[in-house]
């Protein structure tokens, strides 16, 4: 069940998923897919979840590469938009599942908190408590309002990692960052 509505949202994105043609794809019928899952949504939510972990949660950890801290900050986030950039019609099916939970505890949204923040935490723990409070906070708004602005047409996935860096690089040169800067302007993470 979960497949087919992966190979539904990859190819169609949210709105291409809904429950007879999960049913026909994965040959099971719509009152098994009830039992186990309450509502569309639920069943959407529980098939990105899967796909996030096998493509970004499970990986990310090593994405981080590079001698100082926003040379790893800036590695990661390059890695995470690929994903994106890869999957647009995952990326807008991650936004409006998102979305369609709220703010729940257990949500996608915060399965990629959980996920993504203590990778972040780590590579800034040697900066200023404070000022890496900061960092993160700045990425994960422009992290969530990019996602919006990609699925509302406003900007394309691909434009995204050129603000990130654009941000860290000028986040790097506040003196709380202090040996953490890239070695040289034109540092590039490796792809």
């Amino acid at each position: 069940m979960l497949d087919a509505v992966l190979e539904l949202a990859q190819q169609g994105g949210y709105d291409a998923i809904q429950l007879r043609p999960v049913s026909e794809l994965s040959e099971v019928g719509l009152d098994t897919i009830y039992r186990y899952f309450k509502s569309r949504d639920q069943l959407i939510s529980a098939a990105v979840s899967e796909w996030l972990q096998r493509e970004y949660f499970a990986p990310a950890p090593d994405w981080p590469q590079g001698d100082t801290a926003a040379e790893r900050l800036l590695a990661l986030y390059q890695r995470t938009w690929q994903v994106w950039e890869r999957n647009p019609k995952m990326l807008e099916t991650y936004v409006r599942a998102a979305l369609a939970e709220g703010d729940k505890e257990t949500g996608l949204a915060m399965q990629s908190i959980r996920a993504i923040v203590p990778i972040s935490v780590a590579i800034l723990d040697d900066v200023e408590p404070e000022y890496r409070a900061d960092v993160l906070t700045i990425a994960s708004h422009i992290f969530h309002s990019a996602m919006t602005s990609v699925l509302r047409g406003q900007t394309q996935a691909n434009e995204i990692y050129a603000i990130l860096e654009r941000t860290v690089r000028r986040l790097a040169q506040h003196p709380a960052m202090e040996g953490h800067r890239p070695k040289s302007w034109d540092y590039a993470p490796p792809r």
